[in-house]
């Protein structure tokens, strides 16, 4: 089959586009053929090999997590979907594999294609609307009446983020730059901060929650506008992993402030229910760029410049 793989870590130069063997799939598990898969920041930092300490260097590697596709193979112990399905989810392999024609993934992975959205926009849901939901829903336990502020409202993690807090009744302030007024705006937040104009860090606003969606902002710096008992999230826990005594530490001294990370997991009835609002079109992915599968170096020099709105996708198959 054909594949975007990487026999090194490096910028975008390195990948390849070249032939592998269809992998082979485990009793519990789906073969699907790849249509479209959605990039995360993830994938690039992946690419440059930022967590090789910790899952390896098993090149060739096959980078990417999101995918929409159709079942083409499952394994004896499927039970909830068969040949010919349209499915969408988040691999759980170590480095993913979507960014192929065919990719491997076990059952609790996937859920079926809602009907009224296209297979790209579909590609772009799951780690977003997983990352999202379980950062607010288990992490931050947002609540209705709640406030929260969201650093980083455009993006991919972000945009949802604003959806899936005004659905749990929270009261949400978006933090991005001017440009991006209008796209978050269309997500109905209850307040637009531009970070061109002002300095959050300098605010006297106290929230609940304060979610740092893009890692600009440490618990430190923003501790002051959190309520008693509120609550810090941060994603970026890989590369935060040397500020966590830090923040350890100012949990003692700030009256019960906490901070925290999330690693995503894979999760079934979470995918059910990110399916079920996508179908009463209470939550909408926007989609920024669409890219070719020989355009993949152009899609991570893009997606790593920060500044999309939305999720970028790419195009395997049609």
């Amino acid at each position: 089959m054909k594949a975007v793989i990487i026999n090194q870590f490096g910028n975008p130069d390195v990948f390849q586009i070249g032939e592998i063997d269809i992998p082979k799939i485990n009793n519990d598990q789906l073969l699907i053929k790849v249509n479209s898969v959605g990039i995360n920041p993830i994938d690039w930092k992946q690419r440059k090999g930022n967590h090789k300490l910790i899952l390896g260097s098993p090149f060739p590697i096959v980078l990417g997590y999101d995918l929409c596709g159709e079942v083409v193979q499952v394994g004896d112990e499927i039970k909830r979907f068969k040949n010919g399905d349209m499915v969408f989810g988040a691999l759980d392999n170590k480095y993913g594999g979507a960014m192929a024609e065919f990719a491997v993934g076990h059952e609790n992975c996937f859920s079926l294609k809602p009907v009224g959205i296209s297979i790209n926009e579909a590609a772009a849901f799951p780690m977003v609307s997983l990352t999202a939901l379980q950062a607010l829903r288990d992490k931050a336990n947002l609540k209705p009446g709640d406030s929260i502020i969201i650093n980083g409202a455009s993006g991919g993690v972000g945009h949802i983020a604003v959806q899936i807090s005004k659905l749990m009744g929270a009261k949400v302030i978006a933090i991005a730059s001017e440009r991006s007024w209008e796209f978050v705006m269309q997500f109905k937040p209850d307040e637009f901060l531009n970070y061109n104009n002002i300095d959050i860090t300098k605010q006297n606003k106290k929230v609940d929650v304060f979610f740092d969606v893009i890692g600009t902002l440490s618990f430190p710096k923003v501790k002051h506008l959190l309520k008693s008992g509120g609550i810090y999230l941060n994603l970026n826990y890989l590369h935060s992993l040397t500020k966590i005594p830090v923040n350890v530490f100012h949990q003692f001294f700030s009256n019960r402030k906490k901070a925290k990370s999330l690693l995503m997991k894979h999760d079934q009835s979470d995918m059910e229910l990110i399916t079920n609002w996508i179908n009463e079109n209470k939550l909408k992915v926007s989609i920024d760029t669409i890219f070719q599968m020989d355009q993949i170096k152009q899609a991570h020099e893009y997606a790593q410049h920060g500044h999309n709105k939305g999720k970028n996708v790419i195009v395997i198959s049609e």
